[in-house]
């Protein structure tokens, strides 16, 4: 039984607004992957019949825990916006 498509937000709202946790099979660009152990801690913890999916995922590699990549540097020009990497 798979949870519905973010449902892991709210498992992680309080604790950890910034984390997502994304299949490994999908290509994400601008993020890094981050340690899942906080995050096991947390979804080992609780009630949620949804969690036992997310932490079995995290721990046989079929989900990885990743953070967006925060960008410092921003030049903009008349206009235009240009990021760096």
């Amino acid at each position: 039984m798979n949870p519905p498509s973010g449902y892991y937000r709210q498992l992680l709202r309080n604790d950890c607004p910034e984390v997502r946790i994304a299949f490994t099979h999908t290509p994400i660009y601008g993020c890094k992957v981050i340690p899942s152990g906080p995050i096991l801690s947390i979804l080992d913890e609780s009630n949620d019949p949804y969690a036992k999916f997310y932490s079995n995922g995290l721990r046989n590699g079929s989900l990885v825990t990743i953070v967006e990549n925060s960008v410092n540097r921003v030049y903009r020009n008349n206009g235009e916006l240009y990021f760096t990497t």
